[in-house]
């Protein structure tokens, strides 16, 4: 016997911080900002976290890993970019040869 679906309750909310220019630490999920001042607290509390963090060999190490990557990316997008630009060039110059092709067998 397959049983009846259960009715769900809603799903609770949570109360929302008033908007105010200077939030209480823990009070604003980032989630939830709203205004550009709640906003600029969280980020500077982020910013902060961040600064706070201890710096390890590893960091250095990952640093230069991902600026390697990133230039391995920007020259294969460059890349990328002179590839679409030759296909695009080629497409018209084919689009020019089909219409000095149809002239020249109107002629004929």
């Amino acid at each position: 016997m397959i049983a009846p679906p259960v009715k769900l309750a809603p799903a609770a909310r949570t109360a929302r911080p008033p908007d105010t220019t200077a939030p209480s630490p823990g009070a604003v999920d980032a989630g939830e900002v709203e205004s550009p001042a709640a906003r600029a607290f969280v980020d500077a509390r982020i910013a902060a976290a961040l600064a706070a963090r201890a710096s390890t060999p590893d960091d250095a190490a990952l640093d230069a890993q991902r600026e390697a990557f990133d230039a391995v990316v920007r020259a294969e997008s460059e890349t990328d970019r002179e590839i679409n630009a030759l296909r695009d060039m080629a497409m018209e110059q084919i689009k020019q040869d089909d219409e000095l092709l149809k002239k020249w067998i109107e002629l004929i």
